[in-house]
This record gives structure tokens, C-alpha cells and sequence, in this order.
């Protein structure tokens, strides 16, 4: 009689696992556990531009035309245009009930990370400082407009869409080491409308 009750419950216990098993939701533990690895990354920084750019300021003030003032400084700086994905924001990893090799990942769309002048890389052509000394807060707003431009110009040529391309190639690989080859990627846009 003990070896009947102890097969009955095998029995159902392997039929309670084997429903489990069918009707498992679609957001694994496992799905969640390399979710969480990828977004423990929090930002995927998948491309960068480095600029080189001749920043020059000067101010020049008269009085009854005598010149009083008179202060330049022409330089050149790297600045460095970084583009990934945070992964903080709308990123999920969805399995295929039909295939366990498929998943599904939405991603937000890439974005510019950072702009950034490399003080290191400064050279300076030349300074003039009559009637006053050019201080670091004038410069600063100059190197602001610059980073901005540069910004600009980095997202025209293309430097989101490379982010983007790259990102995915990256959470491709990822997923690969993870079991699943067949990776359907679907972006939510910054209006958040979700695109494949």
C-alpha cells in the first residue's frame, strides 16, 4: 500500500510539473535573470565620434576709440560624442511560447550618452590678454555652443543609427551565449510607440 501511495504521488507530482512546464508564463525566471544582467549595464554605450574642433573667443572694447580691451584665445579641443541605449528605460525580454530559441527584446531608441571636451587634448595657436585675463567661466560657453554643434552634427551623420545597430548586434551575441538564436527586436520610440 506504501509503494502505491508513493507512486500516486510521483504521478502527480510529475503531471503538476509537467502543466507547469506547458503553461508557463512567458517571463521565465531564467527570461528575468538575464534580463537583470543585461539591464545590471544600465547604459550600453554602442558608439562614439571624436571631433576635433578650432574654438576661438575674443572680445575687444573701445573707448573714445582707444582700443582697452583686447582678448583672444584660438584653440583646438577633442570632443568625444558617446550614443547607446539606457537600458533603465522600457527594456524587455519576452520568450516565444512556440519556439525556445526566439525572443523578443524591446529596447528604447539610441540616444547621445554624453558630449565631452578631453581638457587634455587642448592646444592651444595663441592668447592675447590686454586689459584682462580670459577666465576658465567665458570659455566654458564657448565650449558649450561647440559640444552642442558638434552633437548636432554627430546625430546627422548617422551616429544613432550606428548606436542602435550595434546595440542590438550586442544583446544578439548576449542572448546567443544564452540559448536563443532567433531574436526579434522591437524599439519604443521617445513618443512611446512601439516599433519593429
Amino acid at each position: 500500500m506504501r509503494r502505491l501511495h508513493v507512486s500516486l504521488t510521483l504521478i502527480l507530482l510529475g503531471t503538476v510539473a509537467a502543466l507547469l512546464l506547458c503553461c508557463a508564463p512567458e517571463r521565465s525566471i531564467e527570461i528575468v535573470r538575464v534580463e537583470e544582467q543585461l539591464r545590471s549595464l544600465l547604459e550600453l554605450q554602442t558608439y562614439e565620434h571624436i571631433y576635433r574642433d578650432v574654438v576661438y573667443f575674443g572680445e575687444e572694447r573701445r573707448f573714445l576709440g582707444i582700443r582697452t580691451v583686447d582678448r583672444a584665445v584660438l584653440f583646438a579641443v577633442d570632443i568625444s560624442v558617446r550614443a547607446g541605449i539606457d537600458l533603465q528605460q522600457d527594456f524587455m525580454l519576452t520568450r516565444d511560447r512556440t519556439s525556445r530559441s526566439r525572443i523578443y527584446v524591446r529596447m528604447p531608441e539610441a540616444q547621445v550618452l554624453s558630449v565631452d571636451a578631453d581638457e587634455g587634448s587642448i592646444h592651444e595657436y595663441f592668447i592675447r590678454e590686454q586689459g584682462g585675463r580670459i577666465n576658465l567661466m567665458e570659455l566654458t560657453g564657448q565650449l558649450g555652443e561647440v559640444k552642442e554643434r558638434t552633437r548636432r552634427d554627430a546625430v546627422d551623420r548617422g551616429l544613432l543609427v550606428q548606436a542602435q545597430e550595434n546595440a542590438r548586434a550586442i544583446v544578439r551575441r548576449f542572448l546567443a551565449l544564452a540559448g536563443y538564436t532567433d531574436v526579434v527586436f522591437t524599439t519604443v520610440s521617445s513618443d512611446g510607440e512601439i516599433q519593429g
